[in-house]
């Protein structure tokens, strides 16, 4: 089951909070990967040699896979030897192992000490994560004040993420209070510095706060600087310029040929905009019309965008391609979610001597941590819970999480959800049950 958080991006015409990913692959941003196998032996010699680079090197190799089998253990042995001589980046990857617990025991205590050793190499990157745990309260006592400073001390070093957080932090009031002005000075210093997601976050503030026709070619010339760089966010954002308000029919084809740069480039949420433009606005020829929406459906489902697969899977049971956008973009999740079970339900219901799993009735859509949404997270939590004899959910526990602080707020919704209890023999029986959460950053505004 997919739960949303939506970016506030240039897509609806709002602020760009984040596009960063604080990841398990964020290593191969400054790490060069081994590219072949003969490579690796020889820096795998290298690595037991001493020699700092290699060490770094044969733990990438574990920490992503491909020419070896992932193995974040045997990654985090060679992440440690290279910390030992000094290596920041190390020290940087063995925190977010700590944090996850992902080839390390989870521990943020942890964390927090392998960051303090990065801030004390000079890496910038350190003290944008350890505010992140002054800011959540994540194995240090909670200090927003104290998260605040030590980001920026990140940006003002130049470290382009922390400037977009901390852009996001302002524009929101997380940690702070809101304003704007900070907000579109961090981010213009990314932007300024030709980061293409620091020209959107920048494009984005000044669409918020249009005045006047000419903060249009603003907003404008700062998404062009970003799709240059062929960054399929800067040409979400331009097409947003082109279709924000009443367009003219110009400048709704001028939007659209700037979705297709976008999807073309791999960005889900403007294949999925395509497919809904073309829709709704193409009457030449309805067959043709549905075959290019449902080739775009198809390239935004294959980019992440679970709402894709609801239209497709809509469209396969009989719906009006219009219709099923329709649905998605105006009905929440949860009740979109409980009316797949709709024929189920009935069936329950109508016999009762069946043998059958519990039917969903109610659905609670988890809270996205904050903290995620301003670094573009992702998050699965795999949720064990029973449903006992009156449709309740008991003992509900986080199995598996990919961050300890997706956990929470998953079990938590679950705990609220209801359904028909299961049957066994004609009787109401309790019944364990295991559902996975994703938690998911997306530019598509449905409901």
């Amino acid at each position: 089951m997919i739960f949303t958080g939506r970016l506030k991006t240039a897509t609806a015409v709002s602020t760009v909070l984040v596009a960063m990913t604080l990841g398990a692959a964020e290593p191969a941003a400054r790490l060069s990967p081994v590219k072949d196998l003969a490579e690796l032996t020889k820096v795998e010699a290298q690595a037991r040699a001493g020699l700092v680079e290699a060490q770094l090197e044969m733990a990438l190799a574990y920490d992503e896979g491909g020419l070896v089998t992932a193995d974040h253990a045997k990654a985090a042995a060679w992440y440690a030897l290279a910390a030992k001589q000094g290596a920041g980046v190390a020290e940087i990857r063995l925190g977010m192992m700590a944090e996850t617990g992902d080839g390390l025991p989870q521990d943020f205590r942890q964390a927090r000490a392998h960051y303090e050793r990065a801030v004390e190499l000079n890496d910038p990157e350190a003290n944008l994560r350890l505010g992140i745990l002054h800011l959540e309260g994540w194995g240090v006592p909670r200090d927003p004040e104290k998260a605040v400073a030590l980001i920026r001390l990140a940006g003002e070093a130049g470290y382009h993420p922390a400037q977009i957080v901390l852009s996001g932090m302002y524009g929101v009031g997380v940690g702070t209070k809101a304003d704007l002005r900070e907000a579109t000075a961090w981010a213009e210093r990314a932007a300024r510095d030709n980061d293409p997601e620091g020209q959107v976050a920048k494009g984005g503030l000044v669409m918020k706060n249009i005045s006047q026709r000419d903060d249009m070619s603003l907003a404008r010339g700062w998404f062009q600087l970003s799709a240059e760089q062929d960054y399929s966010r800067g040409m979400l954002g331009m097409a947003a310029t082109f279709l924000k308000g009443k367009p003219s029919p110009a400048d709704v084809q001028a939007g659209l040929r700037w979705l297709e740069l976008a999807a073309e480039g791999g960005n889900g949420a403007a294949a999925f905009y395509l497919a809904l433009g073309r829709t709704m606005t193409d009457r030449s020829d309805p067959a043709e019309t549905e075959k290019l929406a449902q080739k775009w459906l198809g390239r935004a489902e294959a980019a992440g965008e679970h709402v894709a697969r609801e239209v497709l899977d809509f469209s396969a049971q009989g719906m009006a391609l219009r219709e099923a956008f329709k649905q998605v973009m105006t009905v929440p999740f949860e009740d979109r979610y409980v009316q797949r079970f709709a024929a189920a339900r009935v069936e329950a219901e109508r016999d009762a001597t069946d043998d059958r799993m519990p039917v969903p009735i109610k659905l609670v859509k988890p809270i996205f941590p904050t903290v995620f949404r301003l670094t573009v997270t992702d998050g699965d939590v795999l949720v064990e819970f029973v449903v006992d004899t009156q449709g309740r959910v008991r003992e509900a526990k986080a199995v598996k999480s990919s961050h300890p602080a997706f956990a929470e707020p998953a079990v938590q919704a679950v705990q609220s959800w209801r359904f028909l209890p299961g049957r066994k023999g004609g009787r109401m029986v309790d019944t364990r049950m295991r559902v996975p959460v994703y938690f998911r950053i997306s530019d598509v505004r449905s409901k």
